[in-house]
């Protein structure tokens, strides 16, 4: 379902196309210029989610967003970020979510200045989100609220060149507050909002490109 919808953008945008391949290029032309230690990277990037179990497996949610991230140490990043999503709720109702949040990222290994193809980290964080469901229909139902959650995962850099990254990254993402929910039933579309926290969250798949611009702080050289 996911290369599905990939695939109906049947017309892409070559100036998305010519931008990356020059991004690259630049890269590469660069990458002998990494920095000793990777404290104060800051580096931007644009990525696409896929979000699974919102109201059973059946109703997967798509959606992209933004980021930048600014690492404190070589081991130790930080990511703040800004997704929307959308779900097709069996063709009855439509479910969107704006998250907006932060995360820690800690390297299992040293990154050595990201001259490692890839580097494998854990992540958690803490995000605001805003949900709405509306009922399909003229005269659809609609609601929405707001909430916050907590979010877990693992995740890696394939580290295209020391400056430029593709990175893949699974979390979890469990709701504090209340959530709002979708009950399909025979008669239609009932929604319920949950005023206790509980298990019930959203396993999020992530793939990000990033680019390292700038370095906001010179650390110490390595000893």
């Amino acid at each position: 379902m996911f290369y599905g919808h990939l695939l109906s953008f049947k017309q892409p945008d070559m100036r998305i196309l010519i931008f990356l391949l020059a991004l690259l290029q630049f890269s590469l032309a660069e990458a002998q210029n990494t920095f000793e230690k990777q404290g104060g990277n800051f580096s931007l990037g644009m990525r696409s989610t896929v979000s699974a179990f919102s109201h059973g497996e059946k109703n997967v949610g798509y959606g992209a967003g933004g980021q930048f991230r600014i690492q404190l140490t070589d081991r130790i990043n930080t990511e703040w970020f800004l997704d929307v999503l959308s779900t097709n709720i069996e063709n009855k109702a439509q479910r969107m979510d704006y998250h907006v949040g932060w995360s820690v990222m800690y390297y299992l290994i040293d990154p050595r200045a990201f001259t490692r193809k890839v580097t494998p980290y854990v992540v958690a964080g803490h995000c605001f989100d805003f949900t709405k469901i509306s009922i399909n229909g003229n005269n659809g139902d609609a609601q929405s609220r707001f909430s916050s959650a907590v979010q877990a995962g693992v995740g890696f850099h394939y580290n295209i060149t020391p400056k430029l990254d593709l990175s893949p990254q699974v979390q979890y993402m469990l709701h504090l507050g209340k959530d709002l929910h979708a009950h399909v039933t025979d008669e239609g579309v009932e929604l319920e909002e949950h005023a206790r926290a509980g298990w019930e969250g959203h396993l999020l798949f992530n793939l990000s490109m990033n680019y390292k611009f700038a370095q906001l702080w010179k650390p110490g050289k390595k000893s």
